[in-house]
């Protein structure tokens, strides 16, 4: 398997390949490689321009056609396109490949082109993605600004019945959906700047709140996992497995931030200090804390992970919202709906 070390050396390549691209452009400089089993660089691209080949199907281009596409990865800044515009979808481009694994610094934020990854995940494909965060966020920044997008936002998720409950009746909820769908999970948390929990999600569980593959290890190095945030105002054991995330050694800190929430939009844009941008927090808490985020409007996106169970009882994945009649309801937008084994991700964006 290729190494953390050579993912991000594989990533600064592509970077590098990238800035080949024209800018300002109405697409982003987009730069991708392909590696052997060893790591070693066996074909690259980059995007020159609207209207042109993107950077995978580039450097697909240049592959030689004898290797074995199950042993290679394909490392790529901006995650893979999932929407036909003036080219076709590079997800099924990368499909029809059959490249093992798919690797990507920062995922593709708009309504229509995004989603690829997931796309891949369901249809077996590996996929790793937030390497290189802070030099692939750098490079992509510029388009965002031209296209009046934001790296930052706020994605509340959860995983739920199909009668919306988050545990049984006697609070059991170790596991409801599958290892594929947990494994999906992880992929969101590399890709998130920060990750939200609280004392009394801490107190009950004990999460790590890092971000691992199937074997347990970390799926991105530690420059790379969110950095994990509490609100609460409880105390935190100082022998709670979240002190010892890899995160806190990055960023220079002993103990893990811990915020007391009683005003959570102030407290929000107080992340930004802590990672230095605007981050994309990923939300990991329970219903009560969730439904605060809801109440008062703060999510962009949502990801609810469901299960084709029904549970029953008190335990109910969104509480009070503060909404009385349906004139006051709270709309979003579907952005992607997939299977993953027998669970379904749905993806909503929030319309303000």
């Amino acid at each position: 398997m290729v190494s953390h070390t050579q993912l991000s050396s594989a990533m600064q390549r592509a970077i590098t390949l990238a800035q080949h691209g024209p800018s300002p452009n109405p697409n982003p400089q987009v730069g991708c490689v392909i590696l052997d089993a060893r790591g070693v660089i066996v074909a690259e691209g980059f995007h020159q321009g609207a209207g042109s080949d993107h950077a995978e199907i580039m450097a697909l281009t240049n592959l030689n056609p004898a290797l074995n596409p199950a042993d290679l990865t394909l490392v790529v800044t901006l995650e893979p396109c999932n929407h036909t515009g003036t080219t076709p979808p590079c997800t099924e481009a990368l499909l029809d490949s059959g490249i093992g694994t798919i690797v990507f610094g920062q995922p593709d934020i708009g309504p229509e082109s995004g989603g690829g990854a997931t796309t891949l995940f369901a249809h077996g494909r590996r996929i790793i993605g937030g390497i290189e965060s802070a030099a692939t966020g750098a490079l992509i920044s510029p388009w965002h600004a031209h296209t009046g997008q934001s790296r930052a936002r706020v994605i509340g998720k959860w995983a739920q019945s199909l009668d919306g409950r988050l545990a049984a009746a006697d609070g059991t909820s170790q596991w409801i959906t599958t290892p594929t769908t947990r494994q999906h999970v992880h992929i969101q948390r590399a890709l998130a700047d920060v990750i939200v929990t609280t004392t009394g999600t801490i107190a009950a569980d004990d999460p790590t709140l890092t971000a691992r593959n199937d074997t347990g290890t970390l799926l991105v190095p530690a420059a790379d996992q969110p950095l994990p945030v509490v609100f609460g105002t409880s105390p935190v054991d100082d022998s709670a497995a979240i002190h010892c995330h890899p995160a806190l050694d990055h960023y220079g800190l002993a103990k893990v931030p811990q915020f007391a929430g009683s005003d959570l939009a102030a407290d929000f844009d107080r992340l930004t200090e802590l990672v230095g941008h605007p981050p994309r927090i990923l939300i990991e808490a329970g219903p009560t804390f969730l439904s605060a985020v809801l109440a008062n409007q703060l999510a962009n996106k949502l990801l609810i992970y469901t299960a084709p169970i029904m549970l029953g009882g008190p335990h109910h994945a969104v509480g009070d919202l503060g909404i009385s009649t349906l004139k006051e309801r709270f709309d979003f937008t579907f952005t992607g709906i997939q299977r993953l084994d027998t669970d379904l991700i749905m993806t909503l964006r929030k319309d303000h």
